[in-house]
């Protein structure tokens, strides 16, 4: 519906002479509030535009303005209050106007991106909060706009459930919610009472602590950063052979020869063996990580054992 066209339908009902009785500042305020909401909405400032609209309505009610209310909802993609403000608009008037085709045309495209939520929650009670809003008791079947949505079930005496959703419009989900019973709390201990001395009680013996053995030797870190380096260098050297590798077959298929075939093989052969020294590589520097000591402080250990070789083997193939 055109605001420019609803626009001009509702100045010249406030200017009507056979309109309401009303106080003549009254219709004058609607009148400015209506154009100064037509304005911002021209403006896409639809938050302050929404308030105008609604200012003008309480000083001259018209179901055409609550049709600018639900358009101004739906650039906003507040779909549920738009079908509400649509719906008025219709009840009010609307459904005997020129427009009322156009009007419901426009509460059916916004109904149909509504999602619709069923949130149950088994036990006794439950309030139902949606993005921090209480919205009734479970169950109950909400409308949510197009968006991310936080939905809370709270209970007395229990630890909420919540989930968050994110809709796209026009779905239908169920969505069940438990709160938690909350642990029992001990109870507070009693405070001592000032008067009261103790008794003395029998001497108490000291208490011998045995230290913690000592940890296992470790590591310099030197091993664990030169196996590291070997095996970037040993990954490096491999891509570079596997480069050379599938050009030399890309060569051979070109032109099968027997000396490209032989050349394609050695290459393959070459790095075959380089990607596995460099798997080997790799799986050093993993096992020399766990037994690598990088705060620096050495630990003994008493019949401490060397560490333990990884032998790694990873076929390659090209």
């Amino acid at each position: 519906m055109s605001s420019v066209k609803i626009g001009a339908a509702l100045m010249a009902l406030f200017l009507l002479p056979g309109s309401p009785a009303r106080a003549e500042d009254d219709v004058a305020a609607a009148g400015q509030a209506f154009a100064r909401a037509k304005k911002l909405f021209q403006q896409r400032d639809y938050v302050n535009a929404v308030a105008e609209f609604k200012r003008a309505y309480r000083l001259k009610p018209h179901h055409a303005v609550q049709c600018s209310i639900a358009r101004c909802h739906d650039r906003m993609g507040q779909l549920v209050e738009a079908v509400r403000s649509y719906k008025r608009c219709l009840d009010e008037g609307g459904a005997e106007s020129k427009r009322v085709e156009l009007i419901r045309k426009e509460l059916k495209r916004a109904e149909e991106r509504i999602t619709w939520v069923d949130v149950v929650s088994p036990g006794v009670g439950g309030t139902i909060y949606v993005d921090g809003l209480p919205v009734g008791l479970t169950p109950r079947r909400l409308p949510l706009d197009p968006g991310r949505h936080v939905l809370e079930v709270r209970r007395e005496g229990a630890r909420p459930d919540s989930i968050t959703l994110q809709t796209g419009g026009g779905e239908q989900r169920t969505v069940t919610l438990v709160p938690k019973p909350r642990a029992s709390q001990p109870p507070p201990r009693p405070e001592p009472d000032p008067k009261h001395k103790p008794e003395p009680g029998p001497a108490t013996q000291p208490v011998t602590v045995t230290p913690p053995p000592p940890g296992r030797r470790r590591l310099s870190p030197a091993w664990f950063w030169t196996s590291t380096a070997l095996t970037v260098a040993l990954a490096g050297a491999t891509t570079a052979f596997g480069i050379l590798t599938l050009q030399r077959r890309s060569d051979y298929e070109g032109d099968p020869t027997e000396d490209g075939y032989q050349t394609f093989e050695s290459y393959r052969l070459i790095t075959n063996v380089m990607l596995g020294l460099s798997a080997a590589a790799a799986g050093s520097a993993t096992v020399l990580y766990f037994y690598t000591n990088f705060s620096g402080a050495a630990r003994d250990v008493e019949g401490s054992k060397p560490l333990a070789s990884a032998v790694i083997g990873i076929r390659g193939s090209f």
